[in-house]
């Protein structure tokens, strides 16, 4: 991983940092995806998730004067929308629904089979992690999603996160088994027949 989220290179933070608007306009595209993605991890509802992303991108228009290269880019940004996530959640103190909508889906499975009774497996198995991956802690939610789903290392997800490595570790670790032991649960025939 690079020291900023795809795109964003310090060249870039510095120009928008000055008033170029055309570097501003390409830094909020470029943090778009990440932040939205983060937005989504943290709070689990699509929707929900545009408002934070939208909420996280206009509070880092307001606040990138303040941004002075102490940190890197991504983990000022990554703070950025784990807090205005919390936030949320304390003003809201209300229970959140998972929509049923193709924007949060997480895609766990290679390309479709043209069997169509597997891609029907496929999509049962998409389907229940889905479901559990979001019933996980946030803290495990948002760990496992930087590892398992992102790719990053646990020294690189530790950095964004702001814990140490060995903590990284041990969510990972409670999350892979939560999720097992639910799918053993709730339907253990999906692990035998996982793609």
């Amino acid at each position: 991983m690079s020291g900023q989220a795809p795109g964003i290179s310090d060249d870039l933070v510095d120009l928008a940092r000055r008033g170029d608007e055309v570097a501003l306009r390409t830094l909020v595209e470029r943090a778009y995806p990440t932040v939205r993605r983060w937005a989504l991890v943290q709070i689990g509802d699509p929707t929900d998730a545009d408002d934070l992303t939208q909420d996280v991108l206009i509070q880092m228009i307001r606040k990138l004067d303040t941004f002075h290269g102490d940190a890197r880019f991504e983990s000022w940004l990554y703070s950025m929308t784990r807090n205005a996530a919390a936030d949320r959640f304390r003003r809201e103190r209300r229970s959140r629904r998972i929509a049923d909508d193709p924007r949060a889906h997480i895609d766990l499975a290679p390309a479709a089979s043209p069997d169509p009774s597997r891609r029907v497996e496929i999509r049962e198995f998409e389907s229940v992690v889905e479901r559990l991956f979001h019933d996980l802690p946030t803290r495990q939610r948002e760990i496992f999603d930087l590892v398992d789903l992102q790719g990053l290392t646990s020294s690189e997800a530790a950095t964004l996160v702001g814990i140490e490595p060995v903590s990284v570790r041990a969510h990972l670790f409670k999350a892979r088994r939560k999720l097992r032991a639910r799918i053993l649960t709730e339907r253990p025939e999906i692990l035998e027949e996982a793609p």
